[in-house]
Order: structure tokens, then sequence, then C-alpha cells
């Protein structure tokens, strides 16, 4: 009997400690859609009494039970959170593209939630939303429908525009994240036909672009995001659209930050080769959405909303040997002032800053589509991401190397990073395949950023007559914040592969409906003279002295 009430009462304490637990909704809701769709809704509150609280939403493609975790300190804090399933999430099938129905177009589910939360009980018509990645995409297409009862929006590591920041590049498709995200999604086997096919429609990609729409945008935000995030450069455009070009509300309330982290941060610190600095651990200023939401949803003074536009951590050697690099920075505006500093590639496999070097020549490479050269590191999702050394990839035949001489001081650079190939194929079209790295004195080639340009698909290039004539072709190499060290040597590495970040170019004008033959391309980088090939890099320190802006000078720490 002592045994029976023994049990009896460990279950009483386990039941009652469930049913405080925010791992448990207080209740489930089927919110209804404007086309009569309905979808689950997970309510957590503070107390089964609780009612009139500000709310915080999250809207996730992927399922609603692993969000829990999340959000359970908002629970306490006294918030009403909702977790809900979009219209993906509840296909079992997978027959539904994720975020068709999340935007401005006809069916906007993001728009009905926030004002079906408001209007509820348990809500006193104060709406924030919250997440990352898929997460933060649907916040990134919630907010131009303009939902009255929107206050605020934390986005984390999330594209703004969803052709541009997570499906193709250059033209390119980002082969292995597109196949598994899209695969995490649903069963759909057609669903990758079914993208590449949508994306031959500028219009169809404009509905999931949000910066053409951010003068629609009313609402304030945090953006953040990492160095070697695969959507780094969809949370910068998401900031920059909304904090220039925002409706009232939104314009000029924008956040920024920036750190020296992967797609996984803070739940991994792996980083490439290395792991995240010890100074890049955490930000020195406090972005957390909690102290976001306390000001925005509560009204709580908390000082957030005096932070600096713009968050950012310099990179420098990551194996924290001196230099100039891993410190934090702030900025009232992004992009930060900078010069562009050209470095020329020379014959020799020299990479040289002077000027275009005067004598011309050629250096030249094979594209064999059946062996292309493989991804080691760099912004990726399901890849290992970060920054890992190059040389096995170096020292191949179909890969062609340029390098500096060692720099005799730091460089710093923060923006944004181009290199300019002037390139001929004898095929009709083929891919210009970019990679910038830190040289360390051992000998390690650490990658800092890559890209790729389809030539079929650059605006340069006659679609008529593409085999033998030179093209100057831009290679986007998206953006960093780095310093290259003293002794350290600056190296940009061409070829035309970069497999499976990218689908494979087979050089030839292929119907996306099929592959087609793999056709070997012979391609030549044309060297020196005015249109000779070139890497720009956005210099904003050279030594101890800061090359542009209010700061030109002697270099001032955090400035």
């Amino acid at each position: 009997m002592r045994k029976t009430f023994a049990c009896f009462f460990s279950m009483l304490f386990l039941f009652s400690h469930l049913e405080a637990s925010p791992r448990h909704p207080r209740v489930t809701v089927n919110v209804p859609m404007r086309d009569g769709t309905e979808l689950p809704t997970d309510i957590y509150l503070p107390s089964s009494e609780a009612r009139d609280l500000p709310c915080i939403l999250l809207r996730s493609p992927n399922g609603r039970d692993w969000h829990y975790a999340k959000i359970a300190d908002f629970v306490h804090a006294g918030y009403a959170v909702a977790i809900q399933d979009t219209r993906n999430g509840i296909d079992a099938e997978g027959k539904m593209l994720p975020f068709i129905a999340d935007g401005w177009g006809p069916l906007q589910d993001g728009y009905d939630t926030v004002q079906w939360l408001a209007e509820c009980e348990y809500c006193n018509g104060k709406v924030g939303t919250y997440g990352v990645s898929a997460l933060g995409i649907t916040q990134h297409l919630l907010a131009p429908c303009q939902p009255p009862n929107l206050h605020c929006q934390h986005i984390g590591t999330a594209a703004s525009s969803i052709f541009d920041h997570a499906i193709f590049n250059g033209g390119q498709l980002r082969k292995n994240q597109v196949e598994k995200w899209l695969g995490s999604y649903g069963n759909d086997p057609a669903a990758l036909h079914k993208v590449i096919l949508l994306s031959q429609s500028p219009e169809f990609r404009q509905l999931f672009n949000t910066s053409n729409v951010a003068h629609k945008v009313d609402v304030p935000a945090i953006h953040h995001g990492g160095w070697y995030d695969t959507f780094l450069q969809g949370t910068i455009d998401g900031f920059v659209s909304r904090q220039h070009g925002g409706g009232v509300g939104a314009k000029g309330e924008q956040k920024l930050i920036i750190g020296p982290w992967t797609h996984h941060w803070p739940d991994q610190n792996d980083l490439g080769d290395f792991k995240v600095p010890k100074a890049g651990m955490h930000a020195p200023v406090d972005f957390s959405a909690m102290g976001w939401f306390d000001f925005h949803l509560k009204g709580v003074e908390n000082g957030i909303k005096d932070l600096p536009a713009v968050t950012y951590y310099v990179m420098g050697p990551f194996d924290e040997s001196p230099s100039s690099g891993n410190v934090w920075r702030s900025a009232d505006t992004w992009p930060v002032p900078s010069i562009p500093m050209a470095f020329y590639l020379d014959v020799g496999g020299r990479l040289v800053e002077e000027s275009a070097p005067a004598l011309q020549g050629r250096a030249s490479f094979i594209h064999d589509p059946n062996d292309p050269v493989p991804t080691l590191g760099g912004h990726n999702l399901f890849l290992q991401a970060g920054p890992v050394d190059q040389k096995p990839i170096e020292e191949r035949k179909d890969v062609v190397v340029f390098t500096s001489q060692p720099l005799t001081e730091d460089l710093e650079i923060t923006g944004a990073l181009e290199a300019i190939i002037t390139l001929s194929t004898d095929q009709e079209d083929t891919d210009v395949a970019v990679r910038l790295c830190d040289v360390y004195p051992d000998g390690r080639s650490i990658l800092i950023s890559d890209g790729i340009q389809r030539l079929a698909d650059h605006h340069s290039v006659d679609e008529e007559n593409v085999a033998h004539k030179p093209h100057e072709v831009d290679v986007n190499l998206g953006t960093t914040s780095i310093v290259f060290a003293k002794g350290h040597r600056i190296r940009l590495s061409i070829s035309s592969s970069n497999y499976p970040r990218f689908s494979v170019n087979p050089n030839h004008r292929q119907d996306p409906k099929s592959s087609g033959p793999h056709i070997t391309a012979h391609n030549t980088i044309h060297l020196g003279g005015v249109t000779g090939s070139r890497l720009i890099l956005p210099a904003v320190r050279r030594g101890n002295t800061a090359l542009v802006g209010p700061f030109a000078g002697p270099a001032k720490p955090n400035a």
C-alpha cells in the first residue's frame, strides 16, 4: 500500500511539472486562413489562467514540436508563444512547395495568423515574430503584408530573397543545399524540377524577393547572421533594404549583427578547420530576442533601441596568431566606408597590387564535368562550413592559382568582394568558379569566401557567340570582414566547378529538363592590359592607418 501511494504521488508530481513546463502547449488551435485552410498552432502560456499577454509567433515549415526548447524563457517571462505549422509542414505528401503561401500574394497566411492571434483571448493585441533559418524566411515574407498588430521581428540567418540567396548563385544551382533542403520538407520527387522551372519566370522569382517590397515593411527588426552562413547575403540585404528603403516604423529602425559563425551557431561552434575564436563567441552588445521583445512588446526601457545600427566582427587569423583582427566593430550604416583595392592576376601565378601588368599573358585549364573540383568548406548548410584549407584542390591541374607576396603590414577589408575574370572557352558555356584564400606562413590556404558565375547567365555574354571569344565576367564573391595579417599572402584560385556546393556545368546550354551530355571545355584566363583579370577588395585599414571615413588615420579599436 505504501508503495502504491508513493507511486501515486510521484505521478502527481510528474504531471504537475509537465503541466507547468513550456514543453507542452496549453492549447492547440486550428487557425483559419482566408481560403478556409486551418493551420495547427500550439500556444504556450505561463499558466492555464493567463490571458491578454504580448504574443511571440514562430511559423515553421518543418514541424512544431522541436522548437519548444527555444521558447521556454519567453513563456517564463510572461509571453504567450504560438508555434504554427505552415502549409508545407502539414502536407504529409510533400506536394506543397515551402513558403508559397507565406508572402504577400493571394494567400497571406502570415498576415491571417498575426491578426487571429491579436484578437484571441490569450493575446493583448501586440505580436512579435521570432526564428532563424526557415522561420526567419517566413518572417521576411510576412512583413510586407503589413498586419496592423505586428510590432517587431527578430530574424536570424535567413534568406530575404529565396531564389537569390538560397537556391541560385551566379546563375548556377546550389545543388547540395537545394536537394537536401527540399527533401527535408516533403516527399515530392519532382520538387527540384518544379523549382528549376519556376526559376525561369522572373515574375515568380520576384514573389519571394522581399528587398523589392521593403517600402511596405513598417516594423523594426534585428537581423543576425554569420560570415560563413549560407544565408549571409540574405541577412545583409534584408537589413539594408529595410534600413534605407523601409516604410515608416522600419526605416532607420533595423539592427544588424554579424559574427564569425556558420549557419548552426550557437548550437555548434565548429568553424571549418577551426573553432569560433574566443573573442567571437559572443557579441559585445545584447541583441537577444528577449530584450528586443521586452522593449517593443512590453515597453521596458532597456537601452536596446540605442544599439549601434551595425555590429560586426572583423575576423583575423583563425589560429588566433597576432594581428589587428579578431575584434568587434560598430557602424552607423552598411556597407561601411572602404576603398576598392585591386590585385591583378599576372603571369607565373602572381597576384600583384601595384598596377595592371603591361605584359599580357594567358593561363589555361580544362573543365571535365565528369571530374569536378570538390567543395571544401565555405558558406554551406549541410556540407562542412567555414574556413577550410584548400591546398588539396589547389594542386589539381584544373585549378589555376594566383598568390601575392607576403604582406608587409595588416590589411583589413570589410564589404563586398569581386573578381573580374576575362575568360574564353572553346565550348558554348562553362562556369567561372573563384575562391579567395588567406595563405598562412606555414602554407595553409584558408578559404575566406567563394563565388561562381555561369557564362550563359552573365549579362555581358552574347548568347549566339560564346565559344573562343574573351568575356569579362564579374564573379560575386560575397561579403566578409577580415584582416589579412602581416606575413600572410592573398590567394585567388580559379576553376570551373565547386561540387557539390554548385551543380556541374556540362559546358553546353542545357535544357533544364535534361542534363544532356558532358563535354570537356578548354578555358583560358586573359592576363594583363586594361582588360586584365583582377580581384577587387574593399580596403578599410592598412597597418595602423584607417583609409577612409571619419576615423582616417591611426586605427581606433572598435571604432
